[in-house]
């Protein structure tokens, strides 16, 4: 048993926690990292996959794209010597069995995003509402509302009927100051990311502790403890004099990890937030099927001229969204569904896998004209993570409903100065359920923590 006390723990091995651990490692704290897994990253999970010509390919199953410019998450890419690229292609609709390029009537839903915002900015400060309510109060009309409400629950693994507009304007107004409507990739897997933290944290002198659940967290001011026991079932418990806390949301949700005593204000913020449900799953094939010439076009509109797509949306669908690695020629492609969906594809699968690939073949040869059979020929490998079922996630990331836009800000606040809690769910600027918003929360309270400087 680790019988040596640090100056700080670190619960989570993601990219907050390892973000926190590197700056207060380089600071000239003893500190450890604690994750329960096997492996770092937490929501970023990378599976490299052969594609039968002697590469690699990084099929992500957590966190793919660096939405936009972030300049925290691109000095770090850049610091890595990592290379990434933007993706690039057309984008397509499938609407009414036609498959098409996407009109400008696709776009009405950042167009009512963008007329909420400034709707919101004429309101008194502390108004707010779901956005169902919101399009039911504008009266915004039947088919644009639609598409609005299927935007924001895919993209937020929100429930329309939940979500905050006053978050949804925060957070509009951050992704246009970091350009998020570019979107780009890892080359090497976004894997590289909290490898190159966790490889810096440790050359700075902290100890990274992998397999390691903790289930009790006891603390009083200037002092915390963990227990909990290793994949082979021993018991272990660490000692520091704070507490770096990265735990998901759901898991604090849960109450899997218990408090003594409990950090009431904290929890009580906890409960007012919301993790929302994805599935997404990716399917690597003989060859990119989709754009090879010939391909019957029955369903496609006269106008079109390729196949070949960046995004894919099918809104009316149980798998809305579709993408492949563009300009990347790997034959991949991805199928994401967020929300409510999310829950009903869930609820039609259960835990059957085989059923979960066939919905994404049959979603396939609807939209595209071709067998199931022969997509099932063609079809290389599969691969999914389910982060609703996963214990250490459950839920893919945050959101805030209607009334809760200030939770998250309440949760940065130091508990005792021994407590600092971390997380995607704890950005206090519009980025939650970003990786850059992860990095922020992290580096934010390794800030808050030097500066309350050692007992």
């Amino acid at each position: 048993m680790d019988t040596k006390k640090y100056d700080v723990l670190t619960l989570g091995a993601g990219a907050a926690g390892l973000a926190a651990a590197r700056r207060l490692a380089e600071a000239g704290m003893r500190v450890a990292v604690v994750e329960a897994r096997g492996r770092i990253g937490g929501r970023i999970f990378t599976e490299h996959v052969p594609l039968g010509n002697s590469t690699q390919f990084p099929v992500e199953l957590g966190a793919e794209f660096v939405h936009g410019l972030p300049p925290a998450l691109w000095s770090l890419i850049g610091e890595a010597k990592l290379a990434a690229y933007e993706l690039e292609g057309g984008r397509l609709c499938f609407d009414d069995g036609l498959l098409k390029p996407c009109s400008e009537e696709q776009h009405d839903a950042t167009a009512v995003l963008d007329e909420m915002t400034h709707w919101l900015a004429n309101q008194p400060s502390d108004v707010d509402a779901t956005f169902a309510d919101y399009l039911r109060l504008e009266g915004i009309e039947a088919p644009t509302a639609e598409r609005a409400a299927a935007y924001v629950e895919s993209f937020n693994a929100a429930d329309r009927n939940v979500i905050s507009v006053a978050a949804l304007a925060q957070q509009q107004r951050a992704e246009e100051a970091i350009q998020s409507d570019r979107i780009f990739h890892v080359v090497q897997g976004y894997d590289a990311v909290p490898k190159f933290l966790a490889e810096r944290f440790i050359a700075a002198g902290g100890r990274l502790f992998l397999g390691k659940t903790v289930r009790k967290i006891h603390w009083t001011p200037g002092a915390v403890s963990m227990s909990g026991s290793d994949e082979a079932g021993r018991a272990f418990e660490l000692h520091a004099d704070r507490a770096v806390l990265t735990l998901p949301l759901g898991v604090l949700q849960a109450a899997t990890v218990q408090f003594d005593p409990l950090p009431r204000q904290i929890m009580l913020q906890a409960r007012k937030l919301a993790m929302g449900p994805v599935r997404r799953v990716t399917l690597v094939f003989q060859s990119k099927f989709w754009n090879e010439p010939g391909r019957p076009r029955s369903r496609l509109s006269p106008e079109n001229g390729s196949h070949d797509f960046s995004f894919l949306f099918a809104h009316k669908e149980v798998l809305p969204v579709w993408w492949t690695p563009m300009p990347d020629a790997a034959p991949v492609i991805t199928a994401w569904t967020a929300g409510p969906k999310a829950l009903a594809l869930e609820a039609r699968t259960g835990e059957n896998s085989a059923a979960l690939l066939n919905e994404c073949l049959t979603a396939l040869a609807t939209i595209f004209g071709v067998s199931v059979r022969a997509l099932e020929g063609a079809l290389v490998s599969w691969h999914t993570h389910d982060w609703q079922a996963d214990p250490y996630a459950r839920g893919a990331y945050s959101y805030a409903p209607a009334g809760a836009r200030g939770a998250s800000e309440k949760m940065t606040e130091p508990v005792e100065g021994t407590l600092f809690f971390a997380g995607e769910h704890t950005d206090t600027q519009g980025h939650w359920g970003t990786v850059h918003g992860a990095l922020g929360s992290g580096t934010r309270a390794a800030t808050q923590l030097l500066a309350v400087g050692h007992p």
